[in-house]
């Protein structure tokens, strides 16, 4: 078993646990906030599979990038020019 951990690494573990935890929350935030970007919400009252699977990969992605079909098209638009 590892010895102790010191005063000074349990803060230094805490810091690097934290700090991503920190920046991706206040990115959200900041989305909703600033931008007036929506809440994302999982679909629950969906009986078709295929449409459920496509509303709940629409869920996923990335804090930093804006979420969504017509943003996707765009960001490709984007992409192409180039």
């Amino acid at each position: 078993m590892a010895p102790p951990m010191s005063a000074d690494a349990k803060r230094l573990r805490t810091i690097i646990v934290s700090f991503p935890i920190l920046v991706v929350t206040t990115a959200i935030l900041y989305r909703r906030t600033m931008l007036g970007e929506e809440q994302r919400k999982i679909p629950r009252d969906i009986t078709d599979l295929a449409t459920a699977q496509e509303r709940i990969g629409q869920v996923g992605g990335v804090p930093w990038e804006v979420q969504g079909r017509e943003n996707i098209a765009r960001q490709s638009e984007t992409t192409l020019r180039s």
